[in-house]
């Protein structure tokens, strides 16, 4: 992702981030969780199909990916939850306040 990152709306970040999420649900050992690889797959498609993704990635969403792939290497999974969970918000509120529902 770090790689494709000055491009965030094309398909290289968009195969990355995917990729990215694939691997950290399917690791899991959860199958309810691997499940959701491909509605995390559909979400972030439609995000750059409907140009709704940045030209450049936001560094700290960007920092948090990394973040949580260091943080599971070490081991500590409450920490790779906290970090993922800012993931999760991040886009919530950026697809909020595209759609306009912001609270």
């Amino acid at each position: 992702m770090v790689a494709h990152s000055d491009h965030a709306n094309e398909s290289e970040y968009l195969d990355a981030d995917i990729l990215f999420h694939r691997t950290l649900l399917e690791a899991s050992g959860n199958l309810m969780f691997a499940a959701l690889g491909d509605v995390i797959a559909s979400t972030l498609t439609g995000r750059t199909q409907h140009e709704l993704m940045p030209r450049v990635a936001d560094q700290t969403a960007l920092g948090w990916h990394t973040e949580v792939a260091a943080l599971i290497r070490k081991g500590d999974g409450g920490g790779a939850e906290t970090a993922m969970r800012q993931i999760v918000d991040e886009s919530d509120q950026a697809i909020s306040h595209i759609a306009g529902t912001e609270a």
